[in-house]
């Protein structure tokens, strides 16, 4: 079966984070939505996949188990196979739908991109072989996070990058809007993971998503924001997984058209009921209501950040800092400069290949965290604290930027749990995570 076309008709591309595949059944459950959608809508489909939840990570483990250094090519090689699974299986559901679909590689995603193999930044974008695969009718599944380089061979846009395929690729085929589905509500104002309190924005602007992913909040990536604007595409943030009818059909709210009214917080503005019936918080699009966060239009937003995944560096000096930051940064690694009791610090992504080399001068402070308190007004607060307080001080810090109503206050809710695929070593096997014999930067 091949779905329709409107003649003329822009494609939708829709990214699909790890949390939509936590089992088997969400390939189904995508591929269900991804044939609604094209159907109903008329349109050509581009499904931009992530791996499994987890799968990365524990590849990441099982590498840094077998060597504390390895070529970056060989990392890219070893960590893109975790979107590579999900390409096939996604295909593999969408055949059993009945419909056309269009198993793309690294190589047909027409990005091209250069740097470090396993942190490549895209360069340019080439429709070609892409529109071939949707003027065949069907639809296309491509593998997020991932590129070619000059040579041809595949490269890896870095961790978390699947959002960086997408927006590409929307910009590259024409596509007005992006939509990333994730586990979270939209873009908040925490990782509502670490702080329940967190807000759901309803609206944020290019610059406002930027800075927040810039501070290291994984929101949308920088590159991404960077794509989008560029070529004028809106980015919608959206919550996944969504609830199934009786009739097993997939509602995750309507369809974005138009532009937002004013709002900001979601819950501030109207309700919102999907497709499912699930009344929520949201932007009212025209006639329409939109579930999530809308990039791309509206001001910028206050926000907390907990770096848990960076270590923190002390250095001699802030020329010395400086100079490490600009050659990490070189590299693809996002860093944070800051000064805090005496010391100048730089925040390190922990275990990042071939960070070391940089880092003989300085001194790594094994038991700080840092928070990073973002100002609706452009300031940045930063302050290390032990990784044990580190979510009690993201948690108040995030109370004085968002204060609750007056009344009674109800006792701290428990962050949620943060699902991970029981398939996610279908390519390491089920054992216990392979500890590396010594750590990876020291």
């Amino acid at each position: 079966m091949t779905p329709r076309r409107a003649p003329g008709s822009r494609p939708l591309v829709l990214k699909f984070g790890g949390s939509a595949f936590a089992d088997l059944d969400g390939y189904h459950r995508v591929a269900r939505y991804a044939v609604r959608r094209s159907a109903e809508e008329e349109r050509p489909l581009v499904a931009v996949v992530s791996a499994m939840s987890g799968t990365t990570g524990r590849l990441q483990q099982t590498l840094d188990a077998l060597a504390g250094d390895p070529p970056a090519s060989v990392a890219a090689m070893l960590l893109t196979t975790g979107e590579t699974v999900s390409v096939a299986l996604l295909t593999a559901a969408l055949d059993a739908q009945g419909v056309a679909a269009h198993p793309v590689p690294a190589a047909g995603t027409g990005l091209l991109a250069e740097g470090p193999p396993d942190r490549a930044t895209v360069t340019s974008a080439d429709a070609t072989a892409l529109s071939r695969a949707l003027a065949d009718g069907g639809i296309a599944v491509v593998p997020g996070g991932q590129a070619v380089d000059a040579h041809g061979r595949t490269v890896m846009l870095g961790r978390n990058s699947s959002d960086l395929s997408a927006v590409a690729t929307a910009a590259m085929v024409g596509a007005d809007t992006c939509e990333l589905f994730s586990d979270v509500p939209g873009v908040c104002t925490a990782d509502p993971y670490l702080v329940p309190e967190a807000r759901t924005l309803s609206r944020i602007s290019y610059e406002g998503v930027r800075r927040m992913s810039r501070h290291g909040a994984k929101v949308v990536h920088e590159g991404a924001v960077q794509w989008a604007e560029r070529a004028g595409v809106r980015v919608w943030c959206r919550p996944f997984p969504w609830g199934e009818g009786a009739a097993g059909d997939t509602g995750v709210g309507e369809r974005l058209g138009g532009e937002p009214e004013e709002g900001g917080v979601a819950g501030e503005g109207a309700l919102v009921r999907d497709r499912a019936g699930v009344v929520g918080d949201g932007v009212v699009v025209g006639e329409q209501r939109a579930v999530g966060t809308v990039v791309g239009v509206g001001p910028e937003a206050a926000a907390v950040v907990v770096h848990q995944g960076s270590d923190v560096w002390s250095f001699r000096s802030g020329r010395e800092r400086r100079a490490v930051a600009g050659r990490l940064r070189a590299e693809g690694l996002p860093v944070t400069e800051f000064d805090t009791a005496g010391e100048i610090c730089l925040t390190v992504p922990t275990g990042a290949r071939g960070a070391a080399r940089h880092l003989s001068g300085a001194r790594r402070l094994d038991d700080l965290c840092l928070v990073t308190a973002l100002r609706a007004d452009g300031r940045a607060d930063h302050i290390a604290v032990p990784r044990s307080e580190a979510v009690a001080e993201a948690r108040r810090r995030h109370a004085a930027l968002y204060p609750s109503p007056v009344g009674p206050t109800a006792p701290p809710a428990a962050p949620p749990v943060k699902a991970r695929s029981p398939h996610s070593d279908v390519l390491v096997g089920s054992g216990p995570a392979p500890a590396p014999d010594d750590q990876r930067v020291d």
